[in-house]
């Protein structure tokens, strides 16, 4: 799940539209994936993640290696991979809408890397 998750980061980097949506907002989200746990951490311009540790987190993102990579891929919208139960999602959701957003419009950038 790494991987995926730090592909999805370069893709959001390179899309510098998107770092506008996250000028001033923090944003710490846990993913659990089979046994992985990783924290993506959403801190103005930067982007970054780590071990989970129990850190306190404002979003939890829970499914298999599958939903998730058609989350980071931008392929399929965060509240439809939930709605179906694909993903299990807990947090505010201004919050849920923000990250539905980032991976959905970095989604261009991996067709881009494409061609």
């Amino acid at each position: 799940m790494k991987t995926l998750l730090t592909s999805s980061i370069k893709r959001m980097r390179k899309t510098e539209n998107l770092l506008g949506l996250l000028d001033e907002m923090t944003l710490d989200v846990c993913l659990i994936c089979n046994d992985e746990s990783w924290l993506l951490s959403l801190n103005g311009n930067t982007i970054s993640i780590s071990q989970y540790d129990n850190e306190i987190s404002q979003v939890t993102i829970h499914g298999d290696q599958k939903a998730m990579k058609t989350l980071f891929d931008g392929e399929d919208f965060l509240l439809s991979l939930r709605k179906r139960g694909e993903l299990s999602v807990s947090g505010r959701l201004r919050d849920l809408l923000l990250l539905e957003s980032l991976w959905y419009l970095s989604k261009d950038m991996r067709l881009n890397e494409k061609s």
